[in-house]
């Protein structure tokens, strides 16, 4: 949709509708006849090509303005006849507080919208050959906020009137209508009996420019786009303002103006939006990019073909290639994953080590338990509540938490047990980078990495299987699921080829070594509380075998530590309680095998 197409439609449609409603996006600045100029502005000029005789500005705080005040009728038929004045109206009606500004411009106190629309029904049907437009601004303010009170609905049934009961003569069909025009942000804040089923009323909606839009601007004022790589980069700026009015883009180029030397413009994008001189993107060296499977293998053990994908997908975003065959826009999220597996194999536990690795801190990552999202108005929790019901002020809990951090990973553990709702939510984010929260901001998931995490097909797939028929199942129940259960293929698309399955923890010598990385932190804690040393063989293969024989491979990795569980940490401690009296610094604790159970013994 194009800024210029709706204008033009406009500019072809005043004074033949005699009732305009323009909504969306009316803050912004549009170009006319080689200038950029306000709505305002634009309008007043398209009734001055139109030879109107009259424009007035109205809205609630300054009343109306104009040229000449004096050219409205205010006086009835009636007092007419009796040989009253204009004049004598004004000071009847409003005090005689008219007045004029430095420029010519004259306004009057008329502020209250039943006055203005008083003097609007006396002028729209006007029989002299004066050919008035009126702009009513801001008329998102006018009327009552919960519902409509008796004035409201007298002001509109009398502009109703004024609309339906104006006469038709075939000899004048030829002729431009007085004509008002009603400026909101959104359509839904006036009135419908306003505008329902009202063939003199237009409604024109006035999108974000397009890119050919945004691209006529910039090169505009590109000589003074103070960034080191304007020539190279000029064609990225501008995908990569998309959704950008005309106006920021205004103060994009205000802001690079405000160094003192250039700056790249990824650089100074970055700055402009987050207040962030650098990106932990830019941060990643190569050095540290080369050891990323060994830095993910420390942490998630038996997943090395996940691993592998996962490095794949940074890979893309390191070297800036994320979603480059699907668009040149450098909005989407850095990367998208959508783990599936069994439960316990270590899928949160990744997207927790891709964390650490790309942001230094576990605490970049934005984790949502998709549980809790299971009601069918739960999409309102992650964009926030709409205007006039509980919360509305507090924003959504997904905005929010990238407002405060962009450069994040964002996990939907267990997505299948979200509301299908919010579905649509994803995908604007995986195809747009962006979601719009309850206030209308727009906020941008391009430097986030999104996760998504699920256990579907967990409880139907055999692990009595090859790796690789493991893997096949666990891709195909994902998307039996998406395309039959839910009836959302086209998310499918959006995940690509970027579902990494995750496979069963079958491998004593595998889960040996997650009882070895979770026994030690066990030793850590006895030594700091008691200055005491737990000694115990993980090379003793009846110690393992004991520690991991309540374990289920179909729980996977949980259910290793549920067996550690049992079979060390419950029996430590009691031993530990009935031995506080004797454990002293340098104390032993001893651990053996017997029986299938662990006994334990000091050793001062």
């Amino acid at each position: 949709m194009s800024v210029k197409r709706e204008l033009s439609q406009l500019q072809n449609l005043i004074g033949i509708k005699k009732a305009i409603v323009i909504e969306g996006n009316v803050d912004d600045i549009y170009e006319l006849e080689g200038k950029y100029v306000n709505l305002h502005e634009y309008l007043m000029k398209i009734f001055d090509n139109k030879k109107y005789t009259d424009r007035f500005l109205y809205d609630r705080n300054s009343g109306i303005r104009g040229q000449k005040i004096s050219n409205l009728i205010l006086t009835s038929d009636d007092k007419k006849a009796n040989g009253e004045s204009v004049a004598d109206d004004f000071d009847e009606l409003f005090g005689n507080q008219s007045g004029s500004t430095s420029t010519g411009e004259e306004s009057t106190q008329i502020k209250k919208p039943i006055e203005f629309f008083a003097v609007l029904n006396k002028n729209l049907n006007r029989d002299d050959n004066r050919k008035i437009g009126f702009v009513a601004d801001y008329t998102n303010f006018v009327f009552s906020d919960q519902g409509l009170d008796i004035d409201d609905r007298s002001v509109l049934t009398e502009f109703s009137k004024t609309l339906k009961e104006s006469k038709f003569m075939i000899s004048n069909i030829d002729e431009l209508s007085n004509c008002v025009i009603f400026v909101t942000k959104k359509i839904n804040q006036l009135p419908p009996s306003l505008y329902l089923d009202n063939p003199d009323m237009l409604i024109v909606t006035l999108p974000k420019p397009s890119r050919d839009e945004r691209h006529e601007f910039l090169a505009t004022v590109k000589s003074r786009i103070q960034v080191t790589d304007i020539g190279t980069e000029f064609e990225n700026i501008v995908d990569a303002t998309d959704s950008w009015t005309i106006k920021e883009l205004s103060h994009f180029v205000k802001f690079s103006c405000n160094f003192n030397q250039p700056t790249p413009f990824n650089k100074m994008l970055n700055i402009y939006k987050y207040g962030e001189k650098t990106s932990p993107w830019e941060d990643l060296s190569y050095d540290k990019m080369i050891n990323i499977k060994e830095e993910l293998k420390k942490r998630v053990i038996g997943q090395d073909d996940a691993i592998e994908k996962v490095s794949k997908v940074i890979y893309k975003a390191y070297t800036g290639l994320t979603g480059i065959t699907y668009s040149a826009k450098r909005s989407k999220p850095k990367g998208t994953l959508f783990f599936v597996g069994p439960t316990g194999t270590g899928k949160t536990e990744l997207a927790k080590a891709i964390t650490s690795f790309l942001f230094n801190d576990e605490a970049n990552l934005i984790r949502f338990d998709m549980s809790e999202y299971g009601q069918d108005n739960s999409d309102q929790k992650l964009i926030g509540a709409p205007p006039g019901y509980v919360g509305f002020e507090g924003g959504g809990q997904l905005t929010n938490a990238v407002k405060e951090k962009p450069f994040s990973v964002i996990l939907f553990d267990e997505i299948e047990k979200a509301s299908p709702k919010i579905f649509d939510k994803f995908l604007q984010i995986l195809e747009d980078g962006r979601l719009t929260d309850n206030t209308g901001q727009t906020i941008s998931f391009s430097e986030s990495f999104i996760i998504f995490t699920s256990n579907i097909g967990a409880a139907e797939v055999s692990p009595n299987q090859d790796k690789d028929a493991i893997y096949k199942e666990f891709i195909s129940k994902v998307q039996q699921h998406f395309t039959y259960e839910l009836n959302r293929p086209e998310l499918l698309g959006r995940f690509g080829n970027n579902i990494v399955p995750f496979n069963f923890i079958k491998d004593n010598s595998l889960k040996a070594g997650i009882i070895k990385q979770k026994v030690r932190p066990i030793q850590i804690a006895i030594y700091e509380k008691y200055k005491a040393e737990l000694h115990i063989d993980l090379a003793n293969d009846s110690i393992i075998s004991i520690l991991l024989q309540d374990a289920d491979e179909r729980r996977g990795g949980r259910d290793v530590l549920n067996s550690l569980e049992t079979n060390l940490v419950d029996p430590l401690s009691e031993f530990v309680f009935e031995n506080l009296q004797n454990l002293k610094p340098g104390t032993k604790i001893s651990v053996q095998p017997s029986d299938k159970k662990l006994v334990f013994s000091l050793n001062v």
